[in-house]
């Protein structure tokens, strides 16, 4: 009891309803059915009931963020209720079969669920009054004398997962800028994550961009310049089309913005805005916190970047071009810093690899998890990595320990020609089954991302593609269309071939979201494609296989947090497949 009250707030009085609960249950066994046949079952009852009810109680006030930010109910209510299922049906298997004596089990069934309800009502009420206001506004100190606004963009006509409480993520890019920028800015950030841009007054703009949302940025830059603010984009997108982006904005920052952004604020100041900013990979040694007090508080999951640079330059992928090939790496005891200072207990590696590759690489992740646990952080996490971790017994070992509770792995395809093609020959030769099987004997919950329509795609090999998928242990499946984004070898190549199908940029840039094909295939039309693309999603989404896969992810994690993560993943990429707009 102590021990709870010191880490998660756990007050006597939310005992009491347990404690009402209990003296019900006694008064019914002792009064209705006094044979010891009836009452040891019903003992095991209220015990089993008692381990559920303070296993809920603690459960919810250790995730007290995520409650704040859901809303008016916890997400882990219904799922916590489930554990007194088997408990129920245990217990009822073993009542002897007369009418007092089941009466009696139902009446202390519908006590311990009026119990529990009230228990949980008190919890939240208490955690909703200790929940801290909607932080969107840096701390304006008395010497502030400019306004610097950060906009996050959200394509707005497509269907997708900015939209779900449980799968955005903050703008981290623009936190670190928030940081990078001196104090006498007032900063605020416009995330259209959280609400529908508003313009507000402003003496200086930064907008970062995706591809997909790079025409809702330029919409966005148009208004500020109507009103002579100066507009600064960076992001992905810009520096991937910097002659684009600067037909829309003042400025272009390619690359990433720490080395130039306080250059770039000075030039500002003295009303010599350059058009054009280039970035350089920088060390990442004692970067500055992002200011993560601009965001949102009704952000579930912080994210966090420990490294940056990846040297598997994907044919279709953009991370090589944009953060470089060479692998960077923050001071482990930087990060673990940096953990220690974010209320929210739920985070995100946004690291395209966490672990890397090498084996320098891997000891360090393994370091950084040591020391999460040494440090006794209390949070849990999922990561993005290659599928080589699951090689790693003693680092997915600590990656439990320390919290990790889901792996999203880049697995594309299992055909090697394909593999190839793409220049993903890392996972060339890699028995997925088994190594799936290795991540979640750790009671690590897989999500497998996988691409449809790539080239030489067919009807048949989309067929067998997800006969295989479905085959594989997996918590999630995550299914997109090949997308060529500017800046890859493949968008280089089909541009070349002019097989693009839509080509009026910007606006066309919408569509570029890797929710539906946007080249010609050699061997199937658009429509052909379609259609085959919606039937696998159908049988990768059906509500049967997300139900199953939220029971077979709480069997093999043994935790409700891993099997919610699931459950949300797999209903968000199914609101996305099945509902989308085309």
């Amino acid at each position: 009891m102590n021990i709870l009250e010191r880490t998660h707030n756990f007050k006597a009085v939310y005992l009491a309803p347990l404690i009402a609960f209990v003296s019900f249950a006694a008064i019914i066994a002792v009064t209705v059915t006094p044979s010891a046949a009836a009452i040891v079952p019903m003992v095991a009852f209220v015990v089993g009931f008692t381990a559920t009810y303070i296993f809920g109680v603690h459960s919810t006030l250790r995730n007290k963020h995520a409650v704040q930010a859901v809303g008016a109910s916890s997400p882990y209510m219904v799922p916590i209720l489930c554990f007194a299922l088997p408990t129920v049906a245990t217990t009822f298997a073993i009542i002897p079969r007369d009418g007092s004596r089941i009466a009696a089990f139902t009446l202390s069934f519908g006590a311990a669920l009026v119990s529990y309800t009230a228990g949980m009502l008190m919890v939240l009420r208490d955690i909703k009054r200790r929940a801290p206001g909607s932080a969107r506004s840096h701390a304006v100190s008395s010497a502030t004398d400019r306004k610097l606004i950060l906009v996050n963009p959200v394509n707005a006509d497509r269907t997708g997962m900015s939209h779900n409480r449980t799968s955005r993520f903050a703008p981290l890019s623009l936190g670190i800028i928030a940081a990078l920028t001196p104090k006498r800015f007032d900063i605020e950030i416009i995330d259209e994550n959280i609400a529908p841009f508003q313009y507000r007054d402003a003496d200086l703009v930064g907008i970062t961009t995706f591809t997909s949302s790079a025409a809702r940025g330029y919409d966005i830059a148009a208004k500020y310049r109507e009103h002579h603010v100066p507009v600064v984009m960076g992001g992905i997108h810009a520096s991937m089309q910097p002659k684009e982006a600067l037909c829309h904005v003042d400025t272009v920052v390619t690359g990433e913005a720490e080395g130039v952004w306080p250059g770039l604020i000075e030039d500002f100041m003295l009303g010599k805005l350059k058009r054009l900013y280039s970035g350089q990979p920088p060390t990442l040694d004692n970067l500055p916190f992002p200011g993560r007090d601009l965001f949102d508080q009704s952000y579930l999951f912080a994210t966090v970047q420990t490294s940056r640079g990846c040297p598997m330059n994907c044919a279709f992928c953009s991370v090589t071009a944009f953060n470089g090939g060479k692998r960077r790496e923050r001071p482990v005891e930087d990060v673990l810093d940096e953990i220690a200072c974010i209320p929210n207990r739920q985070l995100f590696f946004v690291d395209d690899n966490i672990a890397g590759n090498s084996a320098a690489s891997m000891d360090r992740a393994q370091r950084l998890f040591q020391g999460m646990v040494e440090r006794r952080l209390d949070k849990t996490w999922f990561c993005q990595a290659s599928v080589h971790i699951a090689t790693n017994d003693i680092l997915l070992h600590w990656a439990r320990k320390a919290g990790c509770r889901m792996i999203f792995l880049g697995l594309e395809t299992q055909d090697p020609a394909v593999l190839t093609a793409m220049n993903k020959k890392g996972n060339i030769g890699v028995d997925y089954k088994k190594a799936l099987r290795n991540i979640r004997r750790h009671r690590i919950a897989v999500l497998g991302a996988f691409i449809n329509g790539t080239p030489g795609e067919t009807r048949q090999r989309l067929e067998q593609k997800a006969d295989d998928i479905l085959q594989l242990p997996m918590d999630v499946i995550q299914a997109t269309v090949m997308t060529p984004l500017p800046g890859t070898q493949f968008f280089k190549t089909l541009e070349s071939q002019q097989k693009l199908l839509y080509t009026d940029f910007p606006a066309d840039w919408a569509k570029y979201d890797m929710g539906a094909l946007t080249f010609r295939l050699d061997q199937m039309s658009y429509e052909a494609f379609t259609q085959q693309h919606h039937l696998c999603n159908r049988r990768f989404y059906s509500r049967f296989n997300v139900v199953r896969r939220f029971f077979y992810s709480l069997a093999h994690t043994k935790s409700i947090e891993a099997a919610i993560w699931a459950y949300n993943s797999n209903m968000n990429y199914r609101n996305i497949a099945l509902h989308k707009k085309m």
